[in-house]
């Protein structure tokens, strides 16, 4: 099952809030991919969010969540993501109740949540990564998605060398 992006990125707006940890943009980008990345090694190949992530320059964003916030530039998120439902109506997207989803979560803001967005940034573009493979020496055309499966393998590698769970 996957689950809405938005309701992941405002899991971890939550766990900002109760650890009184700024949260930037880019913070939230980096998480929600570290997340996506590890729930696809850990559930073999089943993604975590229902949207694709693309190499951007500071490396992987999911498009919904850079529009959401991009207004904030570098400050702290203070209020959820929202989607708007069918009725037009403006929802605020949240995880259903899943003890086993919840604390995968809270291990990766345990795990990487100590961070700010620049040193996760700066982890992303590592060579090898999913985003260096896509993104190469000279950039990539806007809107190209970084593939679930290379992100996938790269999970799985560091998963055989170490252990996150």
């Amino acid at each position: 099952m996957t689950y809405q992006t938005k309701a992941i990125a405002n899991k971890f707006i939550d766990l900002a809030k109760e650890g009184g940890s700024p949260l930037s943009p880019m913070k939230l980008q980096k998480l929600v991919y570290f997340a996506h990345g590890w729930f696809l090694s850990l559930s073999k190949g089943q993604p975590l969010i229902d949207e694709k992530i693309e190499a951007w320059r500071y490396g992987p964003v999911v498009p919904s969540l850079y529009h959401e916030f991009k207004s904030l530039g570098s400050k702290t998120i203070r209020d959820y993501a929202t989607d708007m439902d069918k009725d037009f109506e403006i929802v605020t997207p949240h995880l259903p109740d899943d003890e086993s989803l919840s604390a995968f979560i809270k291990k990766i803001w345990e795990v990487y949540g100590k961070y700010d967005g620049i040193q996760l940034s700066n982890i992303t573009h590592k060579p090898d990564t999913p985003w260096a493979k896509v993104w190469g020496e000279n950039g990539v055309p806007k809107n190209t998605d970084i593939p679930d499966s290379d992100i996938k393998e790269y999970f799985d590698k560091i998963r055989d060398s170490q252990s996150v769970t």
